[in-house]
């Protein structure tokens, strides 16, 4: 090989190695802002308490790491952390984006990620879309069925969706999902059902695998224990 090939795949060599530095180093500047509240994003995707102020934290936080890189698992995050939040903190906390703006863009950015899709049917249901909300869900699952800490979340879909219309294929969805967080998030799973929304359903559901449903009946206990003893405590 003579000097002048070498020389040229030495320097494209050096282009690839600076953007790579380059996409590592914006890489890390968005994990830097969202670090402080990556344990309340943990909690959040597990379905523990999480109080309204850090909400306001962990959504501030993600906004602003996407806006920087990964907009699609930043954001995701983000809307997430400010779903239940009122108007004014969630304007706050998203600088004034829409929650509507901030799912679109995470599927914009991240198309294939079932959770994003989840967030878009959340989104959907609660503006009355029930049936961009379905598409939405069904999407989510043929992205991927066995997702560990997305089964909550898309019970919560599946289970007010079945509410407002039998649907016998919903049906096995439901049943699918409160299996796969039996055997994965039981925890998340009994908190969940501790609302009232899926404790029926869940029992009837994991009745028949001894395995499943004592992991599950221990979660519910412990959940239901610690309650008591907040209560207690107050």
């Amino acid at each position: 090989m003579g000097r002048k090939p070498r020389i040229a795949i030495a320097a494209a060599a050096g282009v690839v190695a600076l953007f790579c530095a380059g996409v590592s180093a914006i890489a890390l500047r968005a994990a830097v802002i969202a670090l402080p509240t990556g344990g309340i994003m943990e909690r959040l995707r597990g379905g523990a308490p999480v109080s309204k102020g850090e909400r306001v934290a962990a959504a501030r936080a993600s906004y602003r790491a996407g806006q920087v890189f990964e907009t699609g698992r930043y954001w995701s995050d983000a809307a997430l952390a400010a779903a239940d939040l009122g108007p004014r903190e969630r304007e706050r906390a998203l600088q004034g984006t829409s929650l509507e703006a901030l799912v679109d863009g995470a599927l914009k950015s991240a198309p294939a990620s079932p959770q994003n899709w989840v967030r878009r049917a959340a989104f959907q249901l609660s503006a009355g879309d029930v049936k961009g909300a379905r598409v939405s869900l069904e999407t989510s699952l043929l992205l991927g069925r066995f997702m560990p800490r997305l089964t909550v979340p898309r019970l919560r879909i599946m289970i007010e969706l079945l509410h407002r219309s039998a649907d016998p294929a919903l049906e096995a969805y439901i049943a699918e999902q409160i299996r796969i967080a039996a055997r994965t998030e039981p925890l998340a799973l009994a908190r969940f059902a501790d609302h009232g929304a899926a404790e029926g359903i869940a029992q009837r559901t994991l009745a028949g695998d001894f395995a499943l449903y004592d992991a599950y009946l221990r979660a519910l206990a412990s959940v239901r224990a610690q309650k008591a003893k907040e209560a207690t405590a107050k």
